[in-house]
């Protein structure tokens, strides 16, 4: 967990922000320390509410099979 602006996150959190009047869903996929200043950067995605899919954990093997999972 690392802490941004007062609020912890973690990766994959997902939270709303407002931007200009417009509403976005942002992801955190990761942190990293800027190599020339350490400054402590966090990773973002900006998530289409149209396009997010939930599903059932067991069904993310029948999208992903094992053999084409490469680490």
């Amino acid at each position: 967990m690392a802490k941004y602006g007062g609020i912890g996150v973690n990766k994959g959190d997902l939270f709303t922000v407002y931007l200009n009047g417009v509403m976005m869903t942002v992801c955190v996929l990761g942190f990293y320390s800027e190599e020339y200043s350490g400054e402590d950067m966090v990773i973002l995605a900006v998530v289409n509410q149209d396009n997010m899919v939930y599903l059932p954990l067991g069904d993310l093997q029948a999208l992903f099979p094992r053999l084409k999972q490469l680490h």
